[in-house]
């Protein structure tokens, strides 16, 4: 996944970029294996930070977005990350509930060839 870390009138450090790198990563592949790309912004609005996550994680043209206000950037980037991580989850729960059953990823080292269903 392409992850994008842009600051608008602020710099945007190494451990910053490292952070959400790592974190948004590890949540968005949780739910999507395959996802396409996400940008972070960070701005300053005023005396507090706001960031904003955009993440294309693939079926179907589908683009979430979540953003969150605090003084601290890494809370922030927390904040609107869980925003995120929770409709990731409710759009997975949502697509298992109309195929009926539990939608996978498209790879799974625990999937069975079809052969071996067969007797």
């Amino acid at each position: 996944m392409d992850i994008s870390v842009k600051g608008r009138n602020l710099d945007v450090g190494d451990a910053l970029k490292g952070h959400v790198e790592d974190h948004l990563s590890s949540a968005v592949t949780k739910y999507f294996m395959r996802a396409i790309d996400a940008s972070v912004v960070f701005s300053r609005e005023g005396r507090s930070l706001r960031a904003d996550i955009s993440v294309h994680p693939g079926p179907r043209g589908m683009v979430v977005q979540g953003g969150s206000e605090s003084n601290d950037p890494y809370a922030a980037f927390d904040g609107a990350l869980e925003r995120i991580s929770k409709q990731l989850r409710r759009y997975k729960r949502s697509a298992e509930r109309r195929a009926g059953k539990k939608v996978r990823a498209r790879w799974s080292p625990h999937r069975r060839k079809k052969q071996d269903h067969m007797v």
